[in-house]
């Protein structure tokens, strides 16, 4: 289970009402670093003030998504090519922002794609990641993708808990720190579902953590992944939170679940 971000829901008001307004002044004005555009991504350097809260805003038509900045890390621009708006805000009070940078961006890839094998602040791994280092134990005798797709998956689905109590306590800001996910090999689907993102990414195999609603669960939010596979050409939807507890049950689960039972509300 995941708490759904009720939080950020109220602060994506509170940015939508202001962003059409213009630019507030800020010193010195943050700067929307595109050096990585190829790759579906960006980043943000901005000096704030000392315990300023601000959050990056990045929306494409009428879906928006919104991130706690932080500096160093990148936000994807996930939704396929074209027009993007990126406005930055910066905290006033309790739920308050103002908007002191904003930019248009006309993203133009060649490859899709891209953007599902990069860091961001929900999948945030390196190479030196104690579950990317896994990944690659794992994988570094596999042929193919879908080879390497079932040894993480195995492994995922073998070794990790569901933490009860941690699913009715965790915090809506919450954010897996994947080096303690890993130590620790239990946690909730967002846990799950990360730590798979950062081991295939690393591989080099486009993956999507995808949070929304699974048909069986109609009322608990949810947590789960889409992963490309470049030999057939398609996205499959894959489930290491439900398929783990059927697995270490001794029970024989398809790895490739039906996409039609799972509703998609966020795609990172």
């Amino acid at each position: 289970m995941l708490k759904k971000p009720v939080r950020l829901a109220i602060l994506a008001t509170l940015l939508g009402s202001l962003a059409p307004q213009g630019i507030w002044a800020a010193s010195p004005t943050p700067i929307i670093d595109k050096v990585a555009l190829n790759k579906g991504i960006i980043s943000v350097n901005y000096e704030r003030a000392k315990n300023t809260k601000v959050l990056v805003r990045i929306m494409s038509g009428n879906v928006k998504y919104d991130y706690t900045f932080a500096e160093g890390d990148q936000y994807p621009l996930q939704l396929g090519n074209g027009a993007y708006s990126v406005v930055i805000g910066e905290s006033i009070g309790t739920n308050k922002y103002k908007v002191v940078a904003q930019e248009q961006i006309d993203l133009k890839m060649e490859d899709e794609n891209a953007v599902f094998l990069q860091a961001i602040p929900l999948i945030d791994w390196n190479t030196e990641s104690k579950a990317v280092v896994k990944a690659k134990q794992l994988a570094g005798s596999k042929d193919t993708d879908m080879d390497k797709i079932k040894a993480i998956y195995g492994y995922i689905t073998t070794h990790f808990k569901y933490d009860y109590k941690k699913a009715q306590t965790v915090a809506d800001s919450y954010i897996p720190d994947l080096d303690m996910v890993y130590e620790a090999s239990e946690g909730i689907c967002y846990d799950y579902a990360s730590t798979f993102a950062a081991m295939a990414r690393s591989e080099g195999i486009p993956t999507r953590l995808v949070m929304g609603y699974e048909t069986h669960a109609p009322e608990t939010y949810h947590a789960w992944n889409q992963v490309f596979l470049k030999e057939r050409n398609e996205w499959v939807t894959i489930d290491t939170t439900y398929d783990a507890v059927h697995v270490q049950a001794g029970e024989v689960v398809e790895l490739e679940k039906n996409s039609a039972n799972y509703k998609a509300a966020r795609i990172y």
